[in-house]
């Protein structure tokens, strides 16, 4: 029988790869033969093929290299203080002094063209009138007629009323920052010319107060106002800085900009104003010693201001912010006036005026959660499992957050601040109001809403523009007039509120009258019209919204005739049944005494659904 081949053996080379090519003797010696030690040369083994090296023992060139590892991170451990010296040194040359694209372009032009109307389509126009832009690029002016016809003692008038009513809700500024630019303007110690940032911080607060605090003859004061914010764009190219000087001035037209929308887009001022912050990192604090307090209470100042501004326009045009995360590191600043405030400490015994910025920012964080959850730009944050018990707790958080302001305004015993307290509970009732709108409308994560949610939405959108029209209607000195968010807020609310008519006739029918919904239709309508005696744009939305809801209330009042026919019809056949019959009895002359009820009664014609953009 044939023999078998022989299994091939393959040989264990020992030899190094210089020594193989070289055809010697190899010791095998590690880490280094001593051919290759006595030639001065790398020791290594032959690869897979004849053009390839490989290391003799991985684990001996895995501790060199770590080894070659360590020794870098020391040696550039006692460089780090001239690496971090001209690191800061190659950011400040890349840093541009300047806010926007360039030193004469601190805004662009779209900026300053008014902020577009809410609407259900998209062909709003983006203000009440062909607006061109305030900018003015002379750097040179003066204080004009408008911020010195303003007389010494009016003046003061309208500072205090920005320090004590805007300051604690909006605190921007250093309050003895801003003492001394009123002061460089109004009561000068000298015959210098005040610096153009002076001239722009006080034509601003001169212009957000008098807006403020005018209880009559609106037109008139607005158009003061709007003359202060011409005069302070003209300074803009020497105050829109690259740092926190500068973002605080763009932080004041931000705040304007809410009184009057047709003087800017709040849209890019805010993305400007949040890009400029996390430039200048106030969005991250590190424990660095070497800032002093106040500094480091401005910075938390500048940034929960430019986060609030942020989330309160995203929000309201329900777009979740791309800039600002929901969590943040970054403290709140003291509460505490600004007197007790030093470079070198802060008396946290001092008497807490700035307690509602804070609350406010309280809601903001609550309203960004939502928008970022049921609006996503992208991935939703919380799974579809969690949801529903997610918006349990979001209820749960607005409804304590509603309840602290209240008993705590309770508690006031400072007959000095019960305008402010009154006030701070106005806006609670209206935010909480206006957070059980967007939690429970209709949304992408949620198109379409239980009925019971959609009732939470109905009720709370009635609320809404009750309140804001609450707001308005109180003419007292100082109280908040902004119509920004009125106006976006109410007419969102009126969307919602006309998809719970539609989709709930039976439940609403069930619970109120029909001239209780006329009524709830009425509050929508009645602030929009107060709201354009301030901001004339504002009649658009009266005009679109009643456009929208008259098909949707007529198909409402068809479907309770309807009912009405059908519960007197069935009481016709049964006798045992007399509650039917006493509401039919009293729903036909609540009918008869609206117009639209009688009218329909008489003919009671069929009607196709309205439709409700959401």
């Amino acid at each position: 029988m044939p023999l078998k081949p022989a299994p091939r053996v393959r040989r264990r080379a020992v030899a190094c790869a210089r020594c193989r090519a070289r055809k010697v003797m190899c010791d095998g010696a590690t880490p280094s033969c001593s051919k290759c030690t006595e030639a001065g040369t790398p020791c290594v083994a032959s690869g897979g093929s004849h053009e390839r090296t490989v290391p003799r023992s991985i684990v001996l060139f895995l501790e060199e290299e770590l080894a070659k590892t360590e020794a870098l991170c020391e040696e550039a451990a006692r460089h780090d203080g001239c690496n971090k010296e001209l690191a800061e040194k190659v950011i400040s040359d890349m840093t541009p002094p300047f806010l926007g694209l360039a030193s004469a372009v601190p805004l662009v032009p779209c900026a300053v063209a008014g902020t577009r109307l809410p609407s259900t389509t998209d062909t709003a126009d983006c203000s009440d009138s062909n607006i061109q832009s305030d900018f003015d690029a002379d750097p040179n002016c003066q204080p004009s007629s408008a911020l010195l016809a303003i007389p010494p003692s009016v003046a003061d008038f309208l500072f205090h009323n920005y320090i004590t009513r805007v300051v604690p809700i909006y605190p921007i500024f250093y309050s003895a920052d801003l003492v001394a630019y009123f002061n460089a303007i109004f009561h000068p110690v000298s015959e210098s010319f005040p610096t153009p940032r002076e001239i722009y911080v006080v034509s601003m607060i001169m212009a957000i107060s008098l807006t403020t605090a005018a209880r009559t003859q609106q037109v008139w004061a607005n158009s003061i106002a709007r003359a202060l914010f011409k005069e302070a764009m003209q300074q803009i190219r020497l105050v829109y800085t690259n740092d926190i000087g500068g973002l605080q001035a763009l932080l004041l037209l931000v705040q304007y900009t809410y009184l009057d929308p047709s003087a800017a887009n709040l849209w890019l001022l805010s993305g400007f104003a949040t890009q400029a912050c996390i430039d200048l990192g106030l969005h991250h604090e590190s424990p660095d010693h070497s800032v002093d307090p106040l500094t480091r209470d401005i910075r938390r100042r500048v940034f929960w201001c430019t986060y609030e501004m942020e989330i309160a326009i995203s929000a309201a045009l329900l777009r979740p912010s791309v800039l600002f995360g929901a969590a943040t590191n970054v403290p709140f600043p003291t509460k505490v006036d600004d007197n007790p405030i030093s470079v070198s400490g802060i008396d946290l015994d001092g008497p807490a005026t700035k307690f509602c910025c804070r609350w406010i920012w309280q809601f903001r964080l609550i309203e960004a959660e939502i928008i970022s959850v049921l609006f996503p730009s992208g991935e939703a944050p919380v799974s579809s499992t969690s949801l529903e018990a997610w918006m349990g707790e979001i209820e749960s958080r607005i409804n304590h957050w509603h309840q602290e302001i209240h008993w705590s305004a309770s508690l006031n015993t400072d007959s000095t601040m019960v305008s402010q307290w009154e006030e701070m509970s106005l806006y609670a009732d209206i935010a909480r109001n206006y957070i059980i709108v967007t939690l429970f409308r209709p949304s992408p994560r949620i198109p379409e809403p239980t009925p019971d949610n959609l009732m939470k939405a109905f009720l709370a959108g009635v609320g809404v523009a009750e309140g804001y029209w609450q707001q308005y209607s109180n003419l007292g000195f100082g109280n908040s007039k902004y119509v920004f968010h009125p106006c976006y807020h109410t007419f969102s609310a009126g969307i919602v509120f006309m998809r719970s008519l539609q989709r709930c006739k039976e439940t609403i029918s069930d619970s109120y009258t029909l001239n209780d919904v006329e009524g709830f239709i009425a509050c929508f309508s009645r602030l929009f019209a107060t709201i354009a005696e301030r901001w004339p744009g504002a009649s658009r939305c009266l005009e679109e919204f009643e456009r929208l809801v008259a098909p949707v209330k007529r198909e409402y009042i068809d479907y309770t005739v309807q009912k009405a026919r059908n519960i007197s019809q069935d009481a016709l056949y049964d006798d045992t049944k007399p509650p039917p019959v006493r509401y039919a009895a009293a729903l036909v002359p609540e009918l008869l005494q609206s117009r639209d009820g009688v009218r329909l009664l008489r003919s009671c014609p069929p009607t196709e659904p309205a439709t409700v953009v959401s």
